[in-house]
């Protein structure tokens, strides 16, 4: 017996039925949602969670996929009687430590760059909203009042039911999904358990599987990395201080008092009628292997886990101290963690086979109408670059990876998160061949794509009394994962030069007869350049969002080789191949075969020519070109090209050769002081020339002209381009925001990002990244404002950290604007 339908979702859990409802909303005709245990209550996390949604994150894609499902959460009917789907309560966050206090001040002034409610409340102040609460441990606050709670099975109720009326979707309970059928690389259809629909042929499958999801990919080979864990919920007996609201025949007695996250103490609290629920982070983790899972995603409870949480809870909650307090419902309730903490969503090398997992209540609304826009016009309104599947390198989905990334993610789940902050394990899995070198000079490392990679080079302290006046002390919030080590680097190389490892640059090789043709086609830019130059250019979305800004080299007249950043090469490989389709070319990952320095600076030339034969002047070897050299006895590929806005040169070399091409260039460099300097240093250089960076000041959901990158969308070029017919109509439009360059009055001001700007009081736009210009004396800062307030001269105001700085809206580049030192 067959079954067809266009589309088979694959679990009814809350991520499913949200992009069920939004399938149908978009006219989606042919949808159906099944899943292994009855409907709405099932057996996932959805029916065990405790409902809070927490609006508010410093991660752009997960705080907007939040407030879209706090809206479609409030707007659906009520399913059943006797409880909501949505209860406006409201969330306070409450603060231990010092080091929370900032992390709440950060939320505080993010929630203000982003538009959203929130306010700064002190303990005294915790009773009036949570009279339950004992203030005295804690130090400070954070009210948000649109957080809501949700019952989670009457939401999906209420989702399936919306659905079904759009006449778009049917739910199927008890029905078991236990094999796929893939023919030429699709699927074509899913094998159930259920006599009745043993095989439903389809188009497309969407996993939301939450917790279940890698045991069922591993049958196509699709690795994700993901892992349950165990996750304390209780519930007590009635309490006397809640017998005021004790009717259970009432949904409007639920809740209604605010929950509250005391994130030191590792628990959260929710108040459930007359009776209040917890749930508790302060334990060790507790892992479960998704291939030795259960049916169900509850555990029994561990008491010898919760022994030092409830010490915290009584603490907390003096209600709970009563001898007569019990707890009648309590588990080891299931949730999924990745390797990096974010949910994994799109589409898998596997034709037709997504995935939507890792997700909870808070994002499930807003992931299901991404998901479901992906679905069906080909991209989400929301970025993708941190959620994408595509995104994992190898070593990332090895279980030996995955146990020890997912049970950190468990353990760190509320830690402190300082917005610099780089992962503390695993680490040391990838070297570049400098390393050692980077060790005797004091590096401090942190990983990008696995590889540890200099911040900066204690060995460098030594430059520091050079250059004393122009480098701000910082202390604090602001001092940490920094040092004033990355200014010293910074000017020494703008005054002589620096060398950088470069490694993390990731080469893709694009060869074949339709190269050209394929380059002009992916790329905005015109890439029909001559054999030996090089181009920068952006890859856009067909909506003429920036997908990603790449270096380009023609290596010949049928080879490319495109420069990207390692940490989002799995991306820029997974999209470059699904443009590739019909199209005669290879796609290749060179990047672990070659090693990259860059040698930057004034005296950048003079230290080359010592170390070569091959004429490196101006007029034989121009900016934006490249050449095969000689560097002692190795050929080294050349690019005059830099993201510092100096003299230099990138160069590339095979992995064996790199080190002593290296030392060559350290021994030539000795008498122009030359510096080994670190990523920190790059960041602030970058910033001084008005050098966007991807995933900071530019994504997906920003178009060329409002980033001010429009000289590299070429609509004169002849033939079609991704993006070509929304970039043309784009470029018709006024445009409503631009990013602009700020610079502060205060040099002892510090950005991280989400800040909101202000021009007389009013909210205009908000930061994206910032960076001491040590060079130019000021702390420099981007931000997106809107556009009658992007006039160079516009005084305007930072708040950060419920701080107010003032600044003026300023020239992009602050550093060469006439680019004479980098063409020099």
């Amino acid at each position: 017996m067959k079954t067809y339908a266009q589309t088979v979702i694959v679990g009814a859990g809350i991520v499913g039925c949200s992009v069920a409802y939004y399938l149908a909303k978009f006219g989606v005709k042919d949808v159906l949602v099944i899943d292994k245990g009855p409907l709405f209550d099932n057996d996932g996390s959805t029916s065990h969670a405790p409902g809070g949604v927490n609006p508010l994150s410093n991660n752009t894609s997960m705080q907007q996929m939040a407030s879209q499902s706090v809206a479609l959460y409030e707007s659906l009917p009520k399913w059943k009687d006797g409880r909501n789907p949505l209860y406006m309560v409201g969330g306070l966050d409450v603060a231990r430590t010092d080091n929370r206090i900032n992390e709440v001040k950060r939320l505080y002034t993010s929630s203000k760059g982003f538009g959203l409610e929130a306010h700064i409340v002190e303990p005294h102040e915790f009773q009036q909203l949570f009279p339950l609460i004992d203030p005295a441990p804690f130090k400070l606050g954070l009210f948000t009042p649109r957080k809501p709670v949700v019952a989670g099975p009457h939401v999906c109720g209420s989702l399936s039911v919306e659905a079904e009326k759009m006449g778009g979707a049917r739910f199927v309970g008890h029905t078991r999904a236990i094999d796929f059928v893939i023919e030429n690389g699709r699927i074509t259809a899913v094998k159930t358990n259920n006599l009745e629909m043993p095989l439903i042929e389809c188009e497309r499958v969407l996993l939301c599987t939450n917790i279940w999801t890698p045991a069922l990919t591993d049958k196509l080979g699709v690795k994700i990395p993901l892992q349950a864990a165990e996750h304390q919920y209780l519930r007590t007996n009635r309490l006397p201080e809640l017998s005021h609201v004790n009717d259970r025949t009432k949904a409007e007695h639920e809740i209604i008092y605010p929950s509250v996250r005391d994130l030191d103490g590792g628990l959260y609290y929710r108040h459930w009628w007359d009776s209040m629920g917890m749930g508790s982070y302060h334990h060790k983790p507790l892992m479960v292997d998704p291939r030795k899972l259960g049916h169900s995603a509850d555990h029994p409870f561990t008491a010898e886990d919760f022994i030092d949480a409830r010490k915290i809870a009584e603490e907390t909650i003096p209600a709970l101290r009563n001898a007569n307090v019990t707890y009648p419902y309590k588990i080891n309730g299931m949730f999924s963690f990745t390797v990096d903490g974010l949910p994994i969503m799109g589409e898998t090398h596997v034709g037709g086979f997504w995935i939507a997992a890792a997700l909870w209540v808070t994002n499930a609304g807003g992931a299901g109408k991404a998901i479901a826009e992906w679905m069906t016009f080909g991209e989400p309104s929301v970025d993708m670059r941190g959620i994408n599947v595509n995104r994992f390198h190898p070593y990332q989905t090895t279980d030996k990876f995955i146990q020890i990334s997912c049970a950190k993610a468990y353990a760190e789940v509320h830690d402190v998160n300082h917005p610099a902050q780089w992962t503390s394990k695993p680490r040391n899995i990838r070297h570049t061949p400098f390393y050692q070198r980077h060790k005797e000079l004091g590096a401090v490392f942190l990983p990008s794509g696995g590889l540890e990679m200099p911040y900066w080079l204690e060995e460098n302290q030594r430059l520091l009394e050079k250059y004393e006046d122009q480098i701000p002390e910082r202390t604090g919030w602001a001092a940490q994962y920094w040092s004033r080590v990355q200014g010293a680097e910074h000017l020494a190389m703008r005054e002589s030069a620096g060398m950088f490892d470069l490694t993390s640059l990731a080469i893709i090789d694009i060869a074949g007869p339709d190269a050209a043709k394929y380059m002009s086609y992916v790329c905005t830019n015109k890439m029909n350049i001559k054999v030996g130059r090089v181009t920068y250019t952006l890859m856009c979305t067909p909506k003429g969002g920036i997908k990603r800004d790449v270096a380009v080299a023609r290596k010949a007249k049928d080879r490319y080789w495109m420069f990207t950043g390692i940490g989002t090469l799995p991306q820029e490989l997974d999209w470059l191949r699904r443009l590739a389709d019909g199209v005669d070319v290879s796609i290749q990952d060179r990047s672990q075969s070659y090693a990259a320095i860059g040698l930057f600076g004034p005296n950048a030339r003079k230290i080359l020519e010592k170390v070569t034969v091959n004429d490196v002047s101006n007029k034989e070897f121009p900016f934006y070109s490249w050449q095969n050299i000689e560097i002692g006895m190795s050929n080294v590929y050349a690019m005059r090209i830099s993201y510092v806005g100096e003299l230099g040169w990138e160069l590339h070399m095979p992995m064996d050769e790199a080190l002593a091409v290296r030392d060559d260039l350290w021994e030539a460099g000795r008498e122009f002081n030359l510096v080994s300097c670190g990523v920190g240093a790059m960041r602030s250089m970058r910033v001084e020339k008005g050098y966007r960076v991807w995933g900071g000041d530019i994504y997906t959901e920003h178009n060329p002209y409002e980033a001010g990158m429009d000289w590299m969308v070429r609509l004169d070029k002849k033939g079609d381009f991704v993006g070509r017919e929304a970039l043309t109509a784009l470029k018709e439009q006024p445009l409503s925001r631009k990013l602009v360059t700020l610079a502060f009055d205060d040099p002892n001001c510090v950005v991280t990002g989400n800040e909101p700007i202000f021009v007389d009081g009013v909210r205009v736009g908000q930061i994206t990244t910032g960076a001491h210009g040590y060079n130019v004396g000021k702390y420099l800062a981007f931000g997106y404002v809107q556009i009658d307030a992007a006039v160079v001269g516009t005084a305007v105001t930072v708040e950060y950290l419920t701080e107010t700085y003032t600044a003026q809206i300023t020239k992009d580049v602050m550093f060469d604007p006439q680019n004479e030192r980098m063409k020099a």
